[in-house]
């Protein structure tokens, strides 16, 4: 071959190699800055991706409302309707390390500069979970709270995890609804069943904003 054609190649192969590896690099910062520029953007990326691999049905922005009173309104980011479960899903972007007990009341979240307290994230989803379940009559067991929090948060827990509420990295979704539908203690859902599921829970909710 000849050594001009050689050099050539060498350098075209250098600069794909380095190209790459600055990629690889920037990669994990990308990410990041896109989560805290747009999160709503980036966790639905994620939540659309698993509904579809699996060709379940998704409502968005989810508004009910429950009581008069300060907390009266149910605020749910989606619900996933799947074969075997409905999942009550609530996006949360944690720049950080979260150190949680979950019976406790509150988590111990450690941020960039300072480190300060936060309501227990998945009681909350609990309570979500059972709200949304006595306003739509359907039974509390259809209903799955899950935390989906970014990648790259790192989650220390203490104790027990708690019974049937799941923190799930939003990369790892769709692997987690593989899981759950998957177990063979439930029953699957006649399609009778979860098209009333849906439409109800749709005409409850309030928001007009939705995306389905």
């Amino acid at each position: 071959m000849d050594p001009r054609v050689e050099f050539v190649l060498w350098i075209v192969v250098s600069i794909l190699c380095g190209l790459f590896f600055l990629l690889l690099f920037l990669y994990s910062p990308i990410k990041r800055f896109l989560y805290r520029l747009k999160p709503v953007e980036m966790f639905y990326k994620h939540v659309k991706g698993a509904v579809e691999d699996h060709d379940f049905y998704l409502i968005n922005r989810f508004v009910a409302h429950v009581s008069d009173g300060e907390n009266g309104d149910v605020h749910i980011d989606h619900l996933i309707f799947g074969d075997k479960f409905i999942y009550v899903v609530k996006d949360r972007y944690l720049e950080g390390a979260v150190s949680i007990n979950s019976n406790d009341p509150s988590w111990v979240f450690y941020g960039k500069k300072h480190k300060k307290y936060i309501r227990n994230l998945l009681k909350l989803n609990m309570i979500r979970a059972d709200r949304i379940a006595a306003i739509s009559g359907l039974p509390r067991d259809y209903f799955i709270p899950i935390l989906l929090v970014n990648d790259d948060c790192y989650i220390a827990l203490h104790g027990e995890p708690m019974k049937g509420a799941y923190i799930v990295p939003a990369g790892k979704l769709s692997s987690f609804l593989d899981k759950q539908e998957k177990r063979d203690d439930v029953k699957a859902f006649s399609q009778e069943e979860l098209s009333i599921a849906v439409r109800d829970l749709y005409e409850l909710n309030l928001n007009e904003n939705k995306r389905c």
